[in-house]
């Protein structure tokens, strides 16, 4: 063999390494679709899977809404943990992903950024109904279900209408809690969740009792290349360790 054949041959087992290391890397990826309300837990609990592990988690987040039309249009992602169970369960029936299962149950607030706030109004009736308070944010009801929540509780109180010049909708509730955080907004109704989190805890909410517990649904989306691996991920969800941060952030 010449020198020149077992050059070719060396240069073409190297590039063969670098496919094979490359495929196995993706392989020990998993990409998650999540809502906004539970981007903060799920980047803790990813950081303790990963140690356990060493599957990479890499995420995408938006609305459930949009999240759920991107896995309709063949988005490359692996799972989807939504804000509600609806769209999860839409996503079963037309045989997009495996069947899925309810991982946890969020709660709606009123949250603001001045600690003050939650001093002045007792209830968050009271509050969002002061004329001092200029606007208010929301998710969109129609993509966001903590904004389809707490849409219902305001009609439930009948102040729906009566809000209508003062709202400001965001595209999914981190947006919401962002328009407060920033003075965007005076207030806005947010996720419990995303009031357990540094920038939350810096501020103060008031329960929205009257907004329904919403209902959270993960599933597998049917074409990932890791199947085993989005299993593992779903089921440490379940883990002690897991529990103990969705307690953290307000979670039932």
């Amino acid at each position: 063999m010449t020198y020149r054949q077992k050059n070719f041959l060396c240069i073409c087992s190297l590039v063969l390494l670098a496919v094979f290391s490359s495929h196995k890397a993706t392989a020990k990826s998993l990409t998650v679709a999540v809502a906004a309300n539970f981007s903060p837990a799920l980047e803790k609990i990813s950081k303790l899977f990963i140690r356990k592990t060493s599957i990479v988690i890499n995420t995408t987040v938006s609305s459930s809404g949009r999240l759920y039309a991107q896995i309709r249009n063949r988005a490359p992602f692996d799972l989807f943990f939504s804000a509600d169970r609806k769209r999860p369960d839409m996503l079963f029936r037309d045989g997009y992903c495996e069947k899925p299962v309810e991982y946890v149950k969020g709660r709606v607030v009123l949250w603001c950024r001045n600690p003050r706030f939650c001093e002045k109004h007792r209830t968050w009736q009271t509050a969002v109904l002061a004329p001092g308070l200029k606007k208010i944010g929301m998710a969109n009801p129609e993509l966001a279900p903590y904004g389809a929540s707490t849409k219902e509780a305001l009609v439930q109180e009948k102040i729906w209408h009566a809000l209508q010049s003062r709202l400001v909708f965001g595209t999914n509730v981190g947006q919401s809690f962002q328009y407060a955080a920033t003075g965007v907004t005076g207030a806005s109704f947010i996720a419990l969740s995303l009031a357990g989190t540094a920038p939350g805890k810096s501020g103060c909410f008031l329960p929205v009792p009257e907004a329904k517990p919403v209902s959270q649904g993960a599933c597998i989306i049917g074409k990932t290349e890791n199947m085993d691996g989005a299993r593992q991920f779903l089921q440490f969800m379940r883990s002690e360790e897991a529990q103990v941060i969705l307690q953290q952030y307000g979670y039932q």
